[in-house]
Parts: C-alpha cells; structure tokens; sequence
C-alpha cells in the first residue's frame, strides 16, 4: 500500500536529473512505469497551457528527467511534488524560493514595481503556496482603507417605501413588506467576489498557521461574495487602480497555482513559470527604471525587407533611444548552458544581425540570466562581459546578470540600477 506524505523533490531547470524516475517511485511505493506516466501527462498539460508543441519535460529510457524551460512548483499526484529551481538561482539558498516569487510577481503584473515591500521578512518562510498567500494577505490589507464598492440594484422586503415597488407585491405584500427595488452602492461586485473566491482556495493549501488566518480573515471581511472558480483577467476602474495587482494575483490563484490538488480534472500544474519570456519581461521592467534618464522603447518593429511582396519585420525587445536613431538595441535570452563555458550561438548572432540592419545601427547587446553553477553570487543585477562579437562596423556584446539576492530589501532597484549601468558600460551610453 502506498505512503500518503506527500514528497517534495527539488530539481534544476535544463539539468538532467538521474534515476529521478527510480526515486520517486521508491518514495512512492509506486510502478516506474507509473511515475513515468505521471511526468508525461505533467508535459501534456504544461504543453497546452503554454501552447507549446512539445512538452518540456523529457523522459529517457533510463529514468533521467530534464525540464526545459520551466520552472516552478510542479504537481504530479496527490503524493508528490517537484521543485523546479531555475538554472539561474541556487537550490541550496534558503532563499530561492523569495527570489523566484518575486521574479514571478514582478514579470507578472509589474504593478509590484515602485514598491519594495515584498522583502524576505514578508515572504520568509513556507513553500510556494505560503508566498503565495503571505503577498496576498499583505496586498489585501494595504489597500482595504479604500474598499472597492459599486452600485448595483438590491431586491428587498420592508414596509417603508424606499425603492421602485412590485406591481404584485402592491396588491398583495410578502409577510416581510412590499417588494421593491433599491440602488445600493457597497462592497458586494465582481472583483470582490473575485478576491474573496482566491482568499477561499487559498486556506487549504497554506501551510502556515498565520498566514492561514490572515487569508480567513480577508475571505471574512469580504463577505458576503458569490463563489467563483475560474475567471479571467480585466483592468479595474481607475479610481480602484491601486487593486490591479492583487486583483491579478487573484486570478492566477483561481485559474491554477496554489489550488487544491483534484486529480480527475486538474488543469494547471501547480505553479510555473515560462522562464524565457519570464526573463524578457523581468529585464524589461528593470531597465524601465535603470535607465529611466534615457529614452526607452520596448518592442519596436523595423522593416527587414518583403517576402512574398510582404513586408518582413523584426521585433527586438528593447530600444534604447529614439526609434528612428536608436543608440543600442537590447534584446533578453535565455539559452546559456549549465555546466559548460558560456558562448552566444549562431542563432542569436544571425538574429542581432537582422535587429542591427533593419533599425539601421551598428551596437546590440545580449542578456543572458547568470546560472548558479558559473560561481558565488555577485551583487544582484551586475553583469559579467563573457562575449563579444564584432562583424565589421557591428558589434555584439553578450552580458551575464546576476539575479539572486532579487528578493532582499531593495533588492530589485538595486537589479534594475547595475543592470542599467552594465548595460550603459558594454555601449558607452
């Protein structure tokens, strides 16, 4: 008969992890050949909430398991869970949790972004879902001095007229009072009961005995909400724009991590992340504000030439200076390897090249997340000059960034202002 704990093994994102089918079948008490049926239909599911064509986790006949790019709280069954440290923070740091949440956070909504409150002392201890719930319950009480409340029409029985009566209940009134209609401008809405809903799917899964109370507390301050199971995500009114951001988490919780494990129709495997575009959004946000003296364009397309008679464009992620004379383009990857010597591939090279013609300059920099395997920390958000390439009048200069320590007070200006300076450094800006 098989245990009932629930097991954690924690794993490296792009490593390869030997015999993880073997141990976690003898953890389990289970078949290998039901493990490894549970890592493929964990790839299946990741694949489609992606819109990937491949999984991206990989299975040899030899039990090794490799997760490629993602990373994350993975879900396999009600008795195990897999840690999926990103390759570019230490699995060994009692800290990478703080760190990879306040990446997720920052990458996800941005609304996180001028403030600094989320510090290790906020979200100190606890696996992922704790985080996820210590955030929440912070962001929650942060606000709720300026509730979000709406008009909506109310049904109500009472004798004094107040409202826009029933015809029928005229004739002949309910033992309650005449049946009217009344405007009523409370705390009863959509994005309430939203909230209210995440609070609720949290309490279970939080460990922390705390945090647990402080989201009872939320779900009981907003009551009484209409139950809600899944949502989408919409931008609250201006007035409530302070909400947007626990509004979003709201939503995340509610279509999928940190929710209770049901295996028949589990949907979202537990709480991950897309590290590639993880890493484009993070970088992007941080240079906002590094290099908020200089003229800053994300995402600018520039003609290439045609294809078929039409126009071919191509789309780097950063623009630093105007868009028609830009100063340097910069554009976020993610493929550098573990456990080898660093070195930009053909494809990106190729690639810079095509961004370096169509926006008619000659200077392009490349930023790769640093791996923990390349050495001891360096202060979070410096960058390490591993590569350059010249071509002529172009030039190519590929940057490592340290990102552990992110999650410390202050920890992400302090990214942002020696990414930003890394980045003015390689191209004299």
């Amino acid at each position: 008969m098989s245990s009932l704990t629930l097991h954690r093994i924690k794993v490296t994102e792009n490593r390869n992890e030997p015999r993880l089918v073997s141990r976690l079948a003898e953890l389990t008490s289970q078949p290998e050949a039901s493990v490894e049926r549970l890592l493929f239909q964990a790839g299946e599911r990741l694949a489609r909430l992606v819109g990937h064509d491949q999984p991206p986790v990989r299975v040899s006949s030899s039990g090794t398991v490799r997760f490629e790019g993602m990373a994350g709280l993975l879900r396999l069954s009600s008795q195990m869970e897999l840690e999926i440290v990103p390759k570019f923070l230490n699995g060994k740091d009692i800290s990478w949790r703080q760190d990879f949440f306040r990446v997720a956070l920052l990458s996800r909504t941005g609304k996180l972004l001028p403030r600094e409150h989320l510090r290790a002392d906020i979200a100190g201890r606890g696996d992922l879902t704790t985080l996820v719930g210590r955030t929440f319950a912070h962001l929650y009480w942060e606000n709720n001095r300026r509730p979000i409340r709406e008009y909506r029409s109310q049904a109500v029985h009472d004798y004094g007229v107040l409202g826009d009566l029933d015809p029928v209940g005229i004739v002949l009134p309910e033992a309650q009072g005449f049946r009217q209609t009344r405007l009523a401008f409370d705390h009863v809405n959509h994005w309430n009961e939203v909230i209210s809903s995440a609070a609720d799917a949290l309490v279970p899964e939080v460990s922390d005995g705390e945090t647990r109370q402080q989201l009872l507390r939320v779900h009981q301050a907003l009551a009484p909400q209409r139950v809600v199971r899944a949502a989408h995500h919409r931008r609250l009114p201006n007035r409530h724009h302070r909400w947007q951001a626990l509004y979003d988490l709201s939503i995340e919780i509610l279509n999928g991590f940190g929710v209770s494990y049901e295996e028949k129709h589990l949907h979202v495997p537990g709480y991950v992340m897309v590290m590639w575009s993880t890493w484009q959004h993070l970088c992007e946000l941080a240079l906002r504000i590094g290099l908020a003296w200089q003229e800053l364009h994300p995402s600018v397309s520039y003609p290439l030439g045609t294809r078929n008679s039409r126009p071919l464009k191509v789309t780097p992620d950063i623009v630093v200076g105007p868009k028609q004379t830009p100063l340097v383009l910069v554009d976020a990857k993610y493929r550098t390897r573990l456990d080898r010597k660093e070195s930009v591939s053909n494809d990106d090279i190729y690639e810079s090249l095509a961004f370096m013609r169509a926006a008619s300059t000659d200077r392009m920099i490349l930023l790769y997340p640093r791996p923990a395997s390349d050495g001891e920390p360096m202060e979070v958000g410096m960058t390490k000059n591993f590569q350059t390439i010249i071509l002529g009048e172009q030039r190519i200069e590929a940057l490592l960034v340290e990102c552990r320590g992110i999650s410390a007070s202050q920890g992400f200006e302090t990214f942002s202002h020696n990414l930003a300076a890394g980045v003015a450094g390689a191209q004299g800006l």
